[in-house]
């Protein structure tokens, strides 16, 4: 504990008055005066291994603690955005078991305590503030973002505790998936397609193919037992009749043809 408050400290004497903490289980909390464009104030953690300090997110950003609507459409550019920003400030990152991945830096001195806070500081506040921009049109996210709720709710209010949202495979973590339904030890992958176009709507599909076809690649392939994808038939962009082919390769890649969101309870008979 007093070797925590003695790394507080420090910190605090190098920036402002605004800086404070909270004592973890084996790490103290900084809350630093950095805030976000959506005014949340960012939090490093430190930890002291002895042979050297950690200083990392806490996994704050992949579990959306900084609470910015994540355009999933968008997460090629944001990727680019965060690889930049970890380049530029020499952050690493590592995946935990249940795979949330940690942004980090390093260092053996107490003295360099504070210039990791400030770099990791500032990587956060980027990167989070890459996640909140709007990078497609207003119609398109309303559509994904309206979807997305409903589908997210539905689950919740049938599996509750046995799904996870927007979650990856600990070893593609990379990769994730609109939710994941762990029941009877088995695994289940949903996905959700929308999109208020039919190019947006085909993108969609695309991308919950590939991401099919890479869990087939993991560790865990054996325990996955559903691989389900959520349509949302009511969508401006769904037109079966010309999307038929790729419609097709999906029902491929699941186990179960894909679930029209109107006909959605089925859902409750695969799961």
């Amino acid at each position: 504990m007093e070797k925590l408050l003695d790394i507080f400290n420090a910190v605090k004497s190098d920036f402002c008055e605004l800086t404070t903490y909270k004592v973890r289980a084996n790490s103290v909390e900084i809350i630093t005066p950095f805030s976000t464009l959506n005014n949340k104030f960012v939090s490093v953690f430190v930890k002291d291994l002895h042979d050297q300090i950690i200083v990392s997110d806490g996994g704050w950003i992949d579990l959306n603690y900084y609470e910015v609507s994540i355009n999933e459409e968008s997460e090629a550019i944001i990727d680019r955005v965060s690889s930049y920003y970890q380049q530029n400030y020499q952050i690493k990152s590592t995946a935990d078991k249940t795979g949330t991945l940690f942004y980090y830096k390093s260092c053996k001195n107490k003295e360099d305590i504070s210039s990791a806070v400030f770099d990791l500081s500032n990587f956060i506040v980027g990167v989070v503030n890459a996640l909140g921009i709007t990078y497609k049109d207003e119609k398109e996210e309303k559509e994904k973002e309206t979807f997305r709720q409903d589908a997210n709710s539905f689950l919740l209010t049938n599996y509750k505790g046995d799904v996870q949202l927007r979650k990856s495979l600990d070893d593609y973590t990379n990769i994730k998936f609109n939710a994941i339904i762990s029941k009877n030890s088995a695994i289940n992958l949903i996905t959700y397609v929308t999109g208020s176009t039919p190019f947006y709507f085909e993108n969609a599909l695309s991308k919950t193919i590939v991401n099919f076809e890479i869990s087939q690649k993991s560790k865990y392939n054996s325990l996955i037992k559903e691989k389900i994808s959520i349509i949302n038939d009511l969508a401006d962009g769904y037109h079966p009749e010309k999307s038929g082919s790729i419609l097709n390769l999906l029902a491929e890649k699941t186990s179960r043809e894909p679930v029209k969101w109107t006909e959605k309870e089925k859902i409750l008979d695969f799961i």
